[in-house]
């Protein structure tokens, strides 16, 4: 008698524990949620401001809204680098350590830089 209390006693704190923890979608929207409220917009660095972060639980993808200014402002010079300027953003996922679970869990990334001087102009748009 005294063995199957202690089944079930530690079913029902399994099942506890298991409903405490939050899903990694869950934790994602709640980070993009945090960050977003907190930091953004973010100050300029390196002449891109990050206005938000979101997360669609659905797609399971974080998106990055950013504007670019000053000097990278300017769609020639996107253009005549988009591929270095892809790269560094990918680069950029891949190499923090704070995304590696999402990356692992098959997250999607996207990012869309804006013109701080025409808002409209969708500069690049990147998704992996």
């Amino acid at each position: 008698m005294h063995k199957i209390y202690n089944i079930i006693s530690f079913c029902i704190l399994y099942v506890l524990l298991i409903s405490c923890q939050e899903s990694l979608e869950e934790r994602a929207s709640q980070e993009a949620y945090n960050f977003t409220r907190k930091y953004c917009p973010t100050p300029f660095v390196n002449y891109v401001r990050t206005d938000s972060i979101t997360f669609n639980k659905d797609t399971r993808s974080y998106t990055y809204y950013c504007t670019f200014g000053d000097i990278l402002d300017n769609k020639d010079i996107i253009d005549a680098n988009r591929n270095k300027i892809e790269n560094m953003l990918i680069s950029s996922v891949k190499e923090s350590t704070t995304m590696k679970p999402y990356l692992e869990a098959g997250f999607h990334y996207i990012y869309i830089c804006r013109s701080e001087k025409n808002s409209d102009d969708i500069l690049i748009q990147v998704a992996f």
